[in-house]
């Protein structure tokens, strides 16, 4: 008796799918974003099984995809219950896989063409108040080793907006002390240098010096704990420990991102030169953080400008 090939116990959706994470894998796509896809392209497969429609995702049209995108945002148990921005996501990530599968010569034309993406209300992006980065940058004027880390660490995310998977990855290597550049890998990958103020190579020196007598100090990576080199979860805790300690309302890491952006912007600072720093490849971030900060900016210029600070009484 003829023994199947590990392939013909699978369904053609399967292999799809299997083929698609592969070229986003071959593409250095983030792992978040490899997470992300896959988990939209899985639910569809999911969807399609359960519903007894097509497998073959070349036989699938705009009903059957519109039919999905209805069952994410049903709610349990007749849906999925996603909210409009992941349901979002989820349309972004299958309009990718279907345009795929048109470079593949499977199929002409993406059944999603004539489909809108659901529409995703806009919310406010959390910033952190200057005078809470004053309130904390002030907690941390200790002479210890963690004080002296935990400032340098903070000056870092306020003066640059990095992410903490940046942060993590610095090392002693790419840091240019004298031209007061750090060059880091983000997204997809991509390296940029981005420079950082006299106050901020203050703090770094003086970590540094801290630093010299660790007993890992030959270690390459930037940031030493006492167990060895920070992970992303030490630094989250530690941020959100100082942050606690000083008083300030729950704050997280990547919220020092959101602030630089938004003071940049409140500032004046060039859009694109924020692109630049930040290592945004779209403008769809700085058009979010732009109208939070133009807000801002109306705000202040009605304190300066309203009538009725032309009254007497």
């Amino acid at each position: 008796m003829p023994v199947s090939s590990p392939a013909a116990t699978r369904d053609i959706f399967s292999v799809h799918q299997s083929m698609f994470l592969d070229d986003l894998e071959a593409a250095n796509k983030a792992q978040k974003t490899l997470e992300a896809y896959g988990i939209a392209v899985r639910q569809l497969g999911e969807f399609l099984r359960m519903t007894g429609m097509p497998l073959d995702p070349t036989q699938l049209t705009g009903e059957h995809l519109r039919e999905f995108m209805r069952h994410l945002g049903r709610p349990v148990p007749d849906g999925l219950g996603l909210g409009s921005s992941t349901r979002n996501q989820r349309f972004r990530a299958l309009s990718l896989f279907f345009k795929f599968l048109i470079s593949q010569d499977e199929i002409r034309e993406s059944p999603m063409k004539n489909l809108r993406a659901p529409a995703v209300p806009p919310v406010s992006v959390p910033v952190i108040k200057m005078g809470d980065m004053d309130k904390l940058m002030h907690s941390l004027n200790g002479t210890d080793y963690d004080s002296r880390m935990d400032k340098a660490i903070v000056s870092l995310f306020i003066d640059c907006g990095f992410r903490i998977s940046e942060m993590v990855g610095m090392t002693l290597g790419a840091l240019n002390m004298e031209e007061r550049e750090m060059t880091v890998l983000g997204k997809g990958q991509k390296t940029r240098t981005v420079r950082f103020t006299t106050d901020t190579r203050k703090d770094l020196n003086r970590y540094l010096l801290k630093r010299m007598s660790h007993e890992l100090a030959e270690t390459d990576f930037l940031w030493l704990g006492q167990r060895g080199p920070l992970t992303r979860s030490g630094m989250y805790r530690r941020v959100v420990n100082r942050c606690k300690a000083a008083g300030l309302p729950p704050v997280h890491p990547h919220m020092f991102r959101h602030t630089f952006a938004h003071e940049y912007l409140r500032n004046r600072g060039n859009e694109g030169d924020l692109m630049k720093v930040t290592g945004w490849t779209t403008r769809a971030m700085v058009d979010r953080y732009g109208a939070s900060a133009a807000s801002q900016r109306a705000m202040d210029a009605h304190d300066r400008f309203s009538p009725r600070k032309q009254l007497r009484y």
